[in-house]
């Protein structure tokens, strides 16, 4: 693989120079931001560079960070520096826990609706496959309670999300998913 001089942005504004391993100009610049750099200048080494890096530990990104080789956008890599520049708080991008908290409520809820569905139809008709404890999950009032409670938590954040609320409008929403999961509880 061709080795490729790099200038380029690091997460803190600093400039970073070094060299990379990649197929061609697209995946070394890919592989580049795939490590939170910004390029700034990418190209190939010559034979005199390649002289005087040889005696020079090379810094190459191992493989597994090398992602498939995108063209740039000039206004895409503008756009990456701008924000790269303008974020103080870094780059790692995280799913907040409220999104992770909604993706599993949502597939437990739909896990409790085929449980729910598949025991209904076996109430009605004889299935012609056995699933042990449908009947029973469907009776569950455990059950029950946790997909209201899946049930409550989506709608609460998805209330939460659209009115784009702040601290006080969370805790209300709490309060009154809360409220009615107990009001449920109480009364069955």
């Amino acid at each position: 693989m061709p080795l490729f001089s790099y200038t380029a942005l690091d997460k803190d504004g600093k400039t970073v120079r070094g060299t990379i391993d990649a197929e061609n100009l697209q995946a070394a610049s890919s592989a580049l931001e795939n490590i939170q750099l910004v390029p700034e200048e990418i190209h190939e080494q010559t034979l005199n560079e390649n002289k005087d890096n040889s005696s020079k530990t090379i810094k190459s990104v191992p493989p597994q960070w090398q992602a498939t080789p995108k063209i740039p956008v000039d206004d895409e890599v503008k756009s990456t520096k701008d924000e790269l520049l303008s974020n103080d708080k870094g780059h790692r991008v995280y799913f907040h826990l409220l999104d992770t908290l909604r993706l599993y409520a949502g597939w437990l809820l739909v896990g409790y609706f085929t449980a729910y569905v598949l025991g209904l139809y076996k109430l009605t008709k004889p299935l012609s496959f056995d699933i042990p404890y449908v009947l029973a999950f469907l009776y569950s009032p455990l059950i029950l309670s946790f997909t209201l409670a899946c049930f409550l938590f989506l709608l609460a954040t998805s209330i939460y999300k659209r009115i784009k609320g702040g601290t006080i409008s969370g805790v209300v929403l709490t309060v009154l998913s809360v409220g009615v999961f107990v009001f449920y509880r109480a009364n069955t």
